[in-house]
């Protein structure tokens, strides 16, 4: 698998190892109306978000803290709810980052849509529990231990939607301690904000910048699962997180109101959004 118009693929060695699909799949497996809708619908939604990011100004609270994490040389986890995932797919943009993405034809749309910024896509999802209760395995377990492997060995950041792909909200999903105990990375906790903004009438109440906007993106941690973590610890630690990414929320919440606590929280840095999408 080599790369081709853009660097989605980065530099993988022997990906076929994986036993996973990356990025999008081939036209041919789809009709024509899903084409259509690929050839022109997430073009045009990439244009419209981008023009809102390009308009805006954009901060970031807690950069030394990543640039240090980045500085050891290894992965990062980049952990963040649903209704952040367009802020963090623009922060991550060309930047040797892998996500998951449905193996279904329902996660299509994401896959070609991160492709378009130059981040990997692993295909698969979590295994869910039809009303029957029997489980339906829809190879997430392959596409979670690929994303280990790009993390451990190859260098990847990676990016999770821990409430994700369809909820219940703000409910830390048992994926990312898992991901963070294999792979040995940290987690870094993505909460950003900006004024003024959309909120969408979404499951997750996606927020969406409005154009001339500021955004700021707030990292905390790190938190780290030790390797031999046992089942009764790795749930304390998911819901310790859990707990402190609900308080994040507030905080982005608040952020723009309130002086104080852009006070307590110290002088964002001032980024430029590299956001160049290959359609």
């Amino acid at each position: 698998m080599k790369k081709k118009n853009n660097d989605f693929l980065w530099d993988i060695k022997n990906p076929e190892k994986y036993g996973v699909h990356f990025g999008p799949y081939d036209n041919s497996r789809f009709k024509p109306t899903r084409r259509f809708m690929f050839k022109t619908g997430i073009p045009s939604m990439m244009k419209i978000i981008g023009s809102f990011y390009k308009s805006s100004k954009v901060y970031v609270i807690g950069k030394p803290l990543e640039d240090e994490l980045i500085s050891n040389g290894k992965g990062i986890i980049y952990a963040h709810w649903h209704r952040y995932a367009q802020y963090y797919f623009m922060y991550a943009s060309h930047k040797r980052h892998v996500i998951m993405s449905s193996h279904k034809d329902s996660g299509e749309v994401g896959a070609r849509t991160m492709k378009s910024v130059g981040i990997l896509t692993v295909r698969g999802a979590p295994k869910k529990v039809k009303k029957s209760g029997r489980i339906k395995d829809m190879k997430g377990k392959e596409a979670l231990d690929a994303m280990i492997k790009l993390i451990r060995d190859e260098g990847f950041n990676a990016g999770l939607t821990v409430d994700g792909p369809s909820g219940p909200a703000l409910v830390l999903k048992k994926g990312l301690v898992h991901l963070a105990r294999e792979s040995g990375a940290p987690i870094l906790v993505l909460n950003a904000a900006a004024r003024p903004h959309f909120t969408l009438p979404t499951w997750d109440g996606m927020w969406m910048p409005a154009p001339l906007s500021k955004i700021v993106y707030i990292f905390t941690g790190p938190f780290y699962v030790p390797k031999g973590a046992d089942d009764e610890k790795m749930e304390e630690i998911r819901l310790e997180i859990e707990d402190h990414m609900k308080e994040g929320v507030k905080r982005a919440e608040r952020y723009w109101k309130d002086t104080d606590l852009r006070e307590k929280l110290g002088r964002p840095v001032r980024i430029e959004i590299h956001f160049s999408p290959k359609l």
